[in-house]
């Protein structure tokens, strides 16, 4: 496996709980690229593979490209080969997972990313994920151009596949929706329509979320990935990937998911405490709203609630300001801006 670090200045303006979670995202992506793993994800996608079994599937698996955020901390080794994509006039991309798929004793190429999203949802991403795996997909056929085929020999194209794993799905949802190019005759008739296989794609949701008793996936490559980031303890979890799954626990493997859990477990401890921290400065919020509305001032609200004066005042500025609506969130939010601005 060919490790990669991702260079980005943000990563050095993180804080260590920020990196934990980075740190637990590089777990993923490496877990995702096992062999093994690998070669699931295959099988449920690729129709070429779908009636092979897995173990006969991961010698057509080429080395794959993992990009990690902190490296150092998984205690990899960095290798200087390229995972972007990039364009003069579009941009950069960065590919958490990619690596050749081969078929037919190496007679045909297709090229495979996989990527970890923890959602698929518009309210958190500010866009709808279909659109940008269709963007990921036609990069993955322009940026061939030059290295795949030149000048106009476009059969040399090879089949690509942008993979989305989502982590964040409700307990009735786990799918598999497949995104493709389709041809369609409309008009007069032919023998047979010219079908396109070389964009596809594909959104995988999982629920990693969902209660620990929760029944097995009815799709065998789901079932899989919600045992890998499932809450089981480690134990039982290895058993049953083992079992249930075929799985076989090389060492990297079962330390890579062995680390994973305990980061994990890390930073959820510390969200929840800070989600407590969260809900007493709301309350507070929420206390000071219902006295403001009763024309109490500064003073006075501090007296009732037993709090210094240079406590309640930014609040009771903030709330003003929000007046009449007075939303105890956007007032958090509007205070917190104030804190960093100061």
């Amino acid at each position: 496996m060919i490790y990669r670090k991702v260079k980005t200045n943000l990563s050095r303006t993180l804080s260590s709980i920020e990196q934990d979670k980075a740190t637990s995202d590089d777990y993923v992506k490496c877990i995702l690229a096992d062999p093994q793993i690998a070669a699931y994800i295959v099988q449920a996608l690729v129709p070429e593979f779908k009636e092979m079994e897995a173990e006969k599937i991961i010698p057509c698996i080429g080395e794959p490209t993992v990009m990690l955020r902190f490296p150092e901390r998984l205690g990899v080794k960095i290798q200087n080969v390229n995972n972007e994509s990039v364009d003069e006039d579009d941009g950069k991309i960065i590919y958490d997972i990619k690596f050749p798929l081969y078929y037919n004793g190496k007679r045909r190429e297709f090229i495979i990313n996989i990527e970890a999203q923890k959602s698929s949802k518009k309210s958190k991403l500010g866009y709808r994920l279909e659109n940008r795996i269709a963007y990921y997909m036609g990069r993955m056929i322009s940026e061939q151009n030059g290295t795949e085929f030149v000048n106009s020999n476009y059969d040399d194209l090879k089949s690509v596949y942008t993979i989305w794993i989502c982590m964040d799905t409700k307990k009735s949802e786990d799918s598999i929706i497949e995104f493709g190019m389709k041809s369609s005759l409309i008009y007069g008739k032919i023998k047979k329509i010219p079908q396109i296989d070389k964009l596809n794609g594909a959104l995988i949701n999982v629920r990693t979320r969902a209660t620990k008793n929760k029944k097995q996936s009815k799709n065998k490559l789901i079932g899989m990935l919600e045992e890998l980031f499932s809450k089981s303890e480690f134990i039982e979890k290895k058993k049953i990937l083992e079992e249930d799954y075929g799985l076989k626990m090389s060492m990297e493997l079962e330390g890579r998911m062995c680390e994973m859990c305990n980061v994990s477990d890390y930073w959820e401890e510390v969200a929840t405490e800070e989600g407590k921290e969260i809900g007493e400065k709301q309350k507070i919020i929420s206390q000071v709203v219902k006295k403001l509305q009763k024309d109490k001032s500064v003073a006075e609200i501090a007296d009732d609630l037993e709090e210094k004066e240079e406590v309640i005042a930014p609040i009771y500025e903030a709330a003003l300001s929000m007046k009449p609506d007075y939303d105890v969130e956007k007032i958090y939010e509007l205070l917190e801006k104030n804190k960093k601005l100061a």
